[in-house]
């Protein structure tokens, strides 16, 4: 009996205590409670709601506190970026869709060949990113022609921040109907992004 009791509060602290978590943007969630945890993050039950920490975000010990692997995380992102993206297509109302949280992604999989594609590389945590990505969305809303792809980088450490050699966010790529890149727009310059927009829809 005495062996099983150790286990019991092991359990019960994990399940029902509130816990603190940093992240390595410097973003504290204190006295939070883990909803669940996914192959690729955890789900903290905070008092404004429920939130989702990646594990790219979050310190090592944590990552081995929940038994991280790289590999489940990354075949994990990718099969929830193909869900979203097969629902989106499913539906011409969302021409906007999330398809990468730090994950590697194959972009050619994303671009909606015979309209114009524009993909957001944003974080949560960009003031700059939050600016220009209402005017990206209203705009992908707006238009038919235009599909709005967004990658969360996360960090700059992500898989995802590596394969595109992300230094700077937002950063945002238009490409034409055929699926070639017309211009790349660093910063907030949604003029920027609305006169690539507009080559890409006259590109033949």
């Amino acid at each position: 009996m005495m062996k099983v009791l150790p286990f019991l509060i092991l359990c019960f602290t994990t399940v029902v205590f509130a816990d603190d978590f940093k992240l390595a943007s410097g973003k504290e969630y204190k006295n939070v409670i883990v909803a669940r945890v996914e192959p690729d993050g955890i789900m903290l039950k905070t008092k404004s709601g429920i939130s989702k920490v990646y594990f790219v975000e979050l310190p090592k010990d944590v990552q081995e506190r929940f038994h991280y692997n790289v590999a489940i995380a990354s075949a994990y992102s990718a099969q929830q970026a193909v869900n979203q993206s097969t629902v989106a297509a499913g539906r011409r109302g969302e021409p906007i869709t999330v398809i990468s949280h730090g994950a590697q992604v194959d972009i050619n999989q994303h671009l909606a060949l015979g309209s114009v594609t524009v993909i957001d590389f944003y974080a949560d945590w960009c003031g700059p990113c939050r600016q220009l990505s209402p005017s990206l969305e209203q705009m992908a809303r707006n238009d038919p022609e235009i599909a709005l792809r967004k990658v969360d980088i996360v960090n700059w450490k992500t898989a995802v921040a590596q394969q595109f050699n992300i230094h700077s966010i937002p950063q945002v790529n238009v490409y034409d109907r055929s699926g070639r890149l017309v211009g790349t727009v660093l910063g907030v310059d949604f003029e920027k992004v609305k006169s690539y927009v507009a080559q890409a829809k006259s590109n033949t």
